[in-house]
């Protein structure tokens, strides 16, 4: 168990809230002040820690990486491979919902979060690097784009979830082994079912 002094505890608290506030009221809406009372801090506590604003705000949206297996995905047959590489990319965004929030929510008004954003959704790993090289061979062909493939399956994710917490309010989660397979399995063949793209 790691123990932070009591600064980093500060600061980290900070980014917490002020994470929640920017992802469920946007950052233009959320003033310092608020985060400050949130976190019974003073506002001049916050500016201790972050240069701006804005510095606060880069400092909420890098999601929590857990590490993944590098063993090799070229055994994989093309549908295990994206199925795969979908419920992988479901978990993480669930897992880091706020931050993918804000992600996608700001990229369109600034460009350092827009950079971010991008190097979030295609930070090259072992399943990245196969579905690619698979794209170029012709080998899968109803992927054109792995960025735009990414940015589909984020959108699509926290657009369910949220409609999921707004409509239906039940107690237990949406989000089930079961159902990320079979929501997996829907992006990547489609309403019609399983295709043989192997």
């Amino acid at each position: 168990m790691i123990f932070l002094k009591k600064g980093q505890q500060t600061k980290e608290r900070i980014i917490n809230v002020a994470r929640t506030l920017f992802a469920t009221k946007g950052f233009d809406m959320t003033r310092t002040n608020e985060i400050a009372s949130a976190c019974n801090v003073s506002e001049a506590t916050i500016y201790k820690y972050f240069d701006s604003k804005k510095d606060l705000l880069l400092a909420t949206i890098t999601p929590n990486e857990k590490e993944e297996s590098e063993d090799g995905t070229s055994h994989l047959s093309t549908d295990d491979l994206v199925e795969n590489h979908v419920t992988t990319m479901i978990k993480k965004i669930l897992e880091n919902k706020e931050q993918f929030s804000i992600l996608f929510r700001e990229t369109q008004f600034d460009q350092d979060i827009s950079k971010q954003y991008v190097d979030q959704i295609f930070k090259p790993n072992a399943r990245h690097i196969e579905i690619q090289k698979r794209i170029d061979s012709g080998e899968i062909q109803y992927i054109s784009d792995i960025i735009l493939f990414n940015v589909g399956i984020i959108s699509f994710t926290l657009a369910l979830s949220t409609h999921y917490e707004i409509h239906q309010q039940k107690k237990e989660p949406y989000f089930t082994s079961e159902r990320i397979k079979s929501i997996a399995q829907l992006l990547v063949y489609g309403i019609h079912g399983k295709q043989n793209h192997t």
